[in-house]
């Protein structure tokens, strides 16, 4: 695996060194069940079942609507599998809710596919999509798409397959994204496309001159970015004769048009290893005790610091003894989770007993830039009575 280089890191976040993560006032958060729910589904893999339950208590009149904490898991969900547009209608929410700026959007999955070289999908994950349209569709979802396309790298993969309804704004506006597309040179990728054709042919009943041509319009934009002329033809000489006008003729799209399937499997997620730092500092850095000096260690404690990104699944033993080997002489063991996406069930208990190992012959261990869930999952299973777990602050 390609290490990360350290321009990249630094650009990331916090200068990569060890003594500046060990010198961090690690505050307790306390941590509340409904957190650890969606911190237990997540580690499972249960991405919607984890989203489902932090929404519940979050909304309007939920039990945890005001706890500020509770909302960040929230976006840290959303930035670990990278769904850009539920973090950007969830942001809106909680400005309001709360007057201060949102978080920053940060895609993990997209980092981690930079430091390797190849694309990354979480081992759950999927062709995932950038935007998932709701069952009515109105003019602000279609504000939330143009928004996460300015933003989303392409292919632009949109998932149509809730859709059962608009209003006759958000087609107004899909109009006009359609008919860019269809004169662009864009890559698109749509699940849900048949769905989604079956809800326009609903809205165009041939013979109706009392509906909008609006609508026609639109479902002909979109068989032409579909790339379906044989369809289209036939919409267009149905229109024809709804509306006693010359039927439009058929225009072949510049844009790079594929159906896609919700449920096909992507590369499968795994732990990378990054740049690793060995430093050395004084053993009362940057406090006047610690548990190394509590058993009159030496006058200096060296620090390592390497930085664990992707997911942890199944048996970790092979990444823990990289990791061993980067650290190697380390009495002080920093492991930066600013990319860390997930760590599952099967992975728990072999990365527990080494944390405890080390805590045992008195090493200190210490997490650090771990999104909520992770932090959260660390807590269920044990690690925070063995380690640190410093929760990312952006």
């Amino acid at each position: 695996m390609a290490p990360t280089s350290p321009s990249e890191l630094r650009a990331s976040g916090p200068a990569f060194s060890a003594s500046h993560f060990f010198a961090l006032d690690v505050q307790e958060i306390a941590q509340d069940p409904e957190v650890e729910e969606a911190a237990i589904r997540f580690a499972n893999g249960d991405d919607a079942g984890a989203e489902q339950g932090l929404l519940e208590v979050l909304g309007e009149d939920g039990a945890k609507a005001g706890q500020q904490e509770d909302w960040l898991a929230l976006f840290d969900l959303y930035r670990a599998t990278g769904q850009l547009a539920a973090f950007e209608s969830r942001a809106v929410d909680f400005v309001n809710r709360f007057n201060r700026s949102a978080p920053q959007w940060y895609d993990m999955p997209e980092a981690v596919s930079s430091m390797t070289g190849k694309v990354y999908t979480p081992s759950t994950g999927h062709n995932r999509a950038v935007w998932v349209s709701e069952p009515d569709l109105d003019a602000h979802a279609v504000g939330t798409l143009q928004n996460v396309l300015l933003r989303a790298a392409q292919p632009w993969v949109l998932d149509w397959t809730p859709l059962e309804s608009m209003d006759l704004k958000a087609a107004r506006a899909l109009l006009g994204i359609f008919t860019l597309w269809g004169d662009q040179d864009v890559e698109l990728r749509f699940q849900g496309s048949a769905s989604f054709r079956d809800v326009l042919k609903g809205l165009t009943p041939s013979g109706r001159r009392d509906v909008e041509q609006l609508w026609w319009e639109l479902r002909m934009a979109v068989l032409r970015v579909m790339n379906r002329p044989d369809e289209f033809e036939l919409t267009a000489l149905d229109f024809c004769v709804t509306y006693e006008v010359s039927p439009p003729g058929w225009e072949k799209p510049r844009c790079y048009y594929t159906s896609q399937s919700a449920d096909k499997p992507g590369e499968a997620g795994q732990s990378v290893l990054g740049e690793s730092v060995l430093e050395q500092v004084p053993s009362g850095y940057p406090h006047s005790e610690s548990q190394l000096d509590s058993q009159g260690g030496a006058d200096f404690n060296q620090l390592g610091l390497v930085e664990l990104s992707g997911e942890i699944r199944g048996d970790p033993q092979a990444t823990l003894e990289a990791l061993e080997r980067r650290l190697k002489g380390a009495d002080v063991l920093i492991i930066s989770c600013r990319h860390l996406i997930r760590v599952d069930f099967s992975a728990a208990g072999t990365l527990l007993n080494w944390v405890s190992g080390h805590h045992a012959e008195g090493r200190l261990v210490q997490f650090v830039d771990a999104h909520r869930l992770v932090s959260a999952f660390f807590h269920v299973i044990g690690i925070t009575e063995y380690a640190k777990v410093v929760v990312r602050v952006d």
